[in-house]
């Protein structure tokens, strides 16, 4: 880098709250795309103007949901045909119909097999305007317990790594550092729900890596018991608020000085120093948090799904992504909702190494009729309701579940062959279908995208350039690619669809 380049840089990273602001140097702020690499992205018109990812912790099987071939197993009894009688039966009792419309077909895979959505995706299979719009991509990684699991498929990055950021930690900081984008109330959240998580690493979700700390997500758990809002109201200071706020004022330009060479000139750049003047910010703006966290929302909701009632923990995660997507001022541009089902299965959300039937036919489905009643029917126009021409739904999870049989009625981990979908947002009638494809013989993919490479794509989604320091490199996307122009072309168009 030539000297005149390197003292402008370092300028324009002096600037705001990042320390660094710039790193690529090119940038006008971070996850800006050089110039040189335009061409290999979204058009500015085609990108989502946010994301809610449901994140379906604990593993959801894909045989029975988003990636069902009906005649796969007969003879020997794996996929969808694992326990088809006991599927068949839930499905007539649970009213969603009869045996004959166990399956829909949805689409060929790249072998040419014709894919079909699964029982346990009903609610989204009756709204042609929500499947019309969906890609499914086949994914693969090689963590078999949780604890590595989630962490890789939260961020893209293996547990022990420096970069191990979730998606929200990139989206918040993208827009914070956008010319006019410091405010008080966070562009990105992360809801856990109100159940005693195992130790699975699912707080990944929240980590931010390299990133500097305000690029943080704010992550809340959506319970009846949550303290944030009487938090938020600072009683702890009470009358003394303005006293109280004066004096941190103080420290916080006493503190900034100490970077000032010989007293003069602009302080240094110092991650510490931008971290606690962010959050000193935020706390001071308070109120502004305050505004889009009605005690409302956490209030508990009472839900039925297949005949068992129980405190609707999804219903009162996506009740509040939904109202902090939808504002009219303060939006937010990414919401994930860590989604553990309606009646979690004790050994930890979707995780259902027995009762695989019982539990999937409840959670998966009530978390996605949770889902499509929260999203407009074509012309409704409620600015209440996601709109998918601005919003991108995701649907992850750590692994999928075994083609066969666990014990008599469950299910093991299988990351082997599991599938993440797209909806809306970039994704069209013209992106509509299937990434990739599953083997019959072992239920192996052959064809697969990764986690860091859909991370990337969500990233892209949005408009926002994936390769940094902080995030990913070349050397994460497969198919041979030779530098981040090509890298980024690849996501597009395979993963995102999107010719250009």
């Amino acid at each position: 880098m030539k000297r005149r380049r390197f003292i402008k840089t370092l300028s324009a990273g002096a600037a705001g709250f990042g320390i660094l602001k710039y790193p690529r140097g090119a940038h006008a702020g971070w996850g800006d795309t050089p110039a040189d690499n335009q061409d290999a992205m979204l058009p500015k018109s085609r990108t989502a103007k946010s994301i809610l990812e449901v994140f379906m912790y604990g593993g959801v099987s894909a045989f029975d949901s988003f990636y069902c071939v009906p005649e796969w197993g007969t003879g020997n009894g794996s996929f969808l045909n694992a326990y088809r009688s006991e599927s068949e039966a839930r499905f007539q009792s649970c009213g969603f119909g009869n045996a004959s419309e166990l399956t829909e077909p949805f689409a060929e895979d790249a072998n040419g097999t014709i894919v079909h959505l699964g029982p346990w995706a009903h609610p989204l299979r009756q709204r042609s305007d929500i499947t019309d719009r969906m890609r499914i991509l086949t994914t693969r990684h090689d963590q078999l317990a949780h604890e590595g699991a989630n962490p890789l498929a939260l961020s893209g990055n293996r547990l022990g790594s420096p970069r191990l950021a979730g998606l929200g930690a990139s989206i918040q900081r993208h827009w914070l550092e956008q010319p006019q984008g410091l405010r008080a109330t966070p562009y990105a959240y992360v809801l856990y729900p109100g159940v005693e998580f195992a130790t699975d690493n699912v707080g990944a979700a929240s980590a931010v890596g390299l990133h500097p700390g305000n690029a943080r997500p704010l992550s809340l758990t959506v319970s009846a018991g949550s303290q944030i809002t009487q938090l938020l109201s600072r009683n702890g200071v009470g009358n003394n608020r303005a006293a109280f706020d004066s004096a941190m004022s103080h420290y916080e330009n006493t503190y900034r000085q100490q970077f000032r060479a010989g007293g003069k000139g602009s302080p240094t750049r110092s991650q510490s120093r931008s971290n606690f003047e962010f959050s000193n910010y935020a706390r001071r703006n308070s109120d502004a948090i305050q505004g889009v966290l009605d005690p409302s929302f956490f209030q508990s909701i009472a839900g039925s799904e297949c005949g068992t009632n129980a405190t609707d923990m999804p219903a009162m995660q996506l009740r509040l992504a939904t109202s902090l997507l939808t504002r009219s001022t303060d939006a937010a541009r990414y919401v994930q909702v860590i989604d553990a089902g309606i009646t979690p299965n004790p050994n930890a959300g979707h995780d259902t190494h027995d009762g695989h039937v019982d539990y999937a036919s409840r959670n998966v489905v009530h978390t996605l009729q949770e889902l499509a009643d929260r999203i407009n029917t074509p012309g409704e126009n409620d600015p209440d309701k996601i709109d998918l021409d601005e919003t991108m739904i995701v649907l992850t999870t750590e692994f999928g579940r075994t083609p066969d049989r666990q014990g008599t009625t469950g299910l093991n981990h299988w990351p082997q062959a599991y599938v993440s979908v797209l909806i809306g947002g970039p994704v069209t009638s013209a992106e509509r279908g299937i990434y990739g494809h599953i083997t019959e013989d072992q239920g192996l993919a052959q064809q697969w995208a990764t986690p860091a490479e859909f991370r990337m794509t969500c990233m892209l989604a949005m408009g926002i350039y994936p390769f940094s320091q902080e995030t990913f490199a070349v050397g994460d996307v497969l198919g041979g690619v030779a530098n981040e122009f090509e890298a980024a072309t690849r996501i597009r168009e395979q993963y995102l669809g999107v010719m250009l």
